[in-house]
């Protein structure tokens, strides 16, 4: 490995908030002072660091190794409806640590690392030590920054935000806010696997589908018009019995769905179960920018399904306390009703209830295969359930097939019928 490697391997490796210098890492590295800036301003290109006024070179996280509880400081202000009162140059930037300043000046130095934010009440002297030393500030209480901080923030390009929460009620939110962006962020996307397209225009022939297909190994191929608008596909399925000069646009299969790289994988799934389709353009304001194929949705679907939420949602919550038994066949979920079932009314939300049977069911099928998603359900009520009252579903898997499944879902509490459920679910593709 060259010197050069060597040293940028080293920076990656190093904690974020580090700060180095040239001088400092040459000697540590065994390296000149040329070779040490020469790394440092190719990591910095990179944006594994960054030079702040003041502080000077330090280690931060590049869009390479973004972490998915990353949140920024135009979140943050979203999150607590805040007024960003100085430093608006810098809301992108991303935040890695929390603090809250109820401690001496003197015992909070030891706390602030570059890239932070600062929670605080109206301590003017502590939003400037944050300030110069690289984090940015969160007022509580509605209380306004000096004049001075305003400026040191508009300079340092480091947001100084005042929200009218007190402290505890902002840490909270905000805590609530970076669990919903795990739960977002840990759904797999349509941009996440989309490959670069090889396509052709619908004014060519078989031939040019021949050569292609020989040239790149590939079969199935996205058809566009001249403004690389997708108006189709094509595979050997349409080629077959064609002569070479036949026009692509008089074979091809049209296709009409729309796929964009915001669409989760889970629709895309479904769509191509649904539409039969070998291969999915995608497409962003109306120009292809990608293809997906029934192996890229199936190696997706079985990394998130091997790969756990980092956080869990509510249904997970309550199905991780059910107390599960199998007999003759059927699989029975036993659990009790606590505040968080609880409707306006005192009882158990229906709609909570419903979405527990329908999680119940699909959880036990994901045994089987890799993802499995509702495609239809038909619920009805018959009893209300109260706080602290147990309750029983049987699970019963009716029929199953390679991609769908039909499953009944009976909710009882003390051998009455509280709610049956039948539920069509679709199964990974397989390609």
């Amino acid at each position: 490995m060259a010197k050069i490697d060597r040293i940028m391997e080293h920076i990656k490796e190093l904690q974020l908030g580090t700060k180095l210098s040239v001088r400092t890492l040459a000697k540590d590295m065994g390296v000149s002072d040329a070779t040490a800036y020469k790394a440092i301003k190719l990591m910095e290109e990179e944006g594994y660091l960054e030079t702040l006024p003041r502080t000077g070179t330090v280690r931060v996280e590049s869009e390479k190794e973004k972490k998915i509880e990353s949140i920024t400081y135009k979140e943050i202000l979203r999150i607590v409806d805040g007024e960003l009162l100085g430093g608006a140059e810098g809301v992108e930037k991303t935040i890695y640590r929390f603090n809250i300043g109820a401690m001496t000046l003197e015992s909070m130095k030891k706390y602030l690392t570059v890239g932070g934010l600062l929670i605080a009440g109206d301590r003017d002297e502590v939003h400037t030590l944050a300030l110069n030393m690289g984090v940015g500030v969160l007022i509580t209480g509605g209380f306004k920054a000096s004049d001075r901080n305003v400026a040191l923030a508009d300079r340092l390009k480091l947001p100084i935000i005042s929200c009218s929460y007190d402290t505890f009620t902002t840490a909270s939110m905000i805590n609530r806010g970076i669990s919903e962006n795990l739960i977002k962020q840990t759904i797999p996307y349509v941009k996440d696997i989309t490959t670069e397209p090889v396509s052709l225009r619908d004014d060519g022939t078989v031939g040019d589908y021949m050569r292609l297909s020989e040239k790149t190994m590939h079969e199935k191929f996205p058809i566009v018009d001249a403004h690389g608008g997708v108006v189709g596909i094509v595979t050997p399925k349409e080629t077959f019995g064609h002569k070479e000069g036949d026009k692509l646009s008089d074979i091809m299969r049209r296709v009409t769905v729309s796929i964009t790289p915001k669409s989760t994988i889970s629709y895309v799934a479904h769509i191509m179960d649904w539409e039969n389709l070998p291969l999915c353009p995608v497409s962003d304001e109306g120009v292809l920018v990608g293809v997906i194929t029934r192996t890229d949705i199936l190696k997706a679907l079985q990394e998130r399904h091997m790969k756990p939420m980092e956080t869990d949602t509510i249904e997970d919550k309550i199905i991780r306390n059910l107390e599960m038994e199998k007999r003759d066949g059927k699989y029975y979920y036993t659990g009790m009703v606590t505040p968080e079932f609880l409707d306006p009314l005192g009882n158990a939300s229906r709609g909570l209830l419903s979405m527990l049977m329908s999680k119940t069911a699909i959880t036990l099928l994901q045994n089987q295969y890799y993802s499995c998603s509702l495609d239809k359900v038909s619920t009805d009520f018959y009893e209300v359930l109260g706080i602290d009252r147990t309750f029983t579903m049987e699970v019963n898997v009716i029929k199953t097939s390679k991609l769908h499944s039909k499953v009944d879902v009976n909710m009882r509490a003390k051998d009455k019928l509280i709610a049956s459920s039948r539920l069509n679910i679709v199964h990974t593709l397989d390609d």
